[in-house]
């Protein structure tokens, strides 16, 4: 994915929020937009249609399949490849698959490596 490409980061997580957007801003040239919580970057992704949406699975109120499945759900936003960041190593694959996620990467992650494992999870899926 060239430089330009937009990606939503959807994390409760401040800190986390920052080094990604950092990551990916700087080393893949990537445009990135912060949310806070599942209702704001539903509303972000609604708003941008980015190129991808990157979503912490566990969150208050709103988790990230709840996230995926609405984005989903929505035709404007149903073909934005949803990618979960997660700290949980056992997940629901199952689950991942029925709300129509592209892909999971796991946390910790290398963050010179996550633009890379971005862009093969959303490798031909999306506008």
């Amino acid at each position: 994915m060239e430089s330009g490409f937009r990606v939503v980061l959807v994390d409760d997580d401040p800190d986390l929020r920052k080094l990604v957007k950092l990551t990916l801003e700087f080393t893949a040239g990537w445009e990135v937009t912060l949310a806070a919580d599942g209702a704001e970057g539903i509303e972000v992704v609604r708003d941008l249609k980015p190129d991808a949406a990157v979503v912490d699975l566990m969150m208050p109120g709103m988790d990230g399949y709840e996230v995926c499945r609405r984005l989903k759900d929505d035709p404007d936003t149903a073909a934005i490849p949803v990618v979960f960041l997660t700290a949980r190593k056992e997940l629901d694959e199952a689950r991942v698959r029925e709300v129509g996620a592209s892909g999971v990467v796991i946390k910790p992650f290398d963050p010179d490596q996550l633009a890379e494992e971005l862009q093969r999870l959303c490798a031909g899926e999306g506008s």
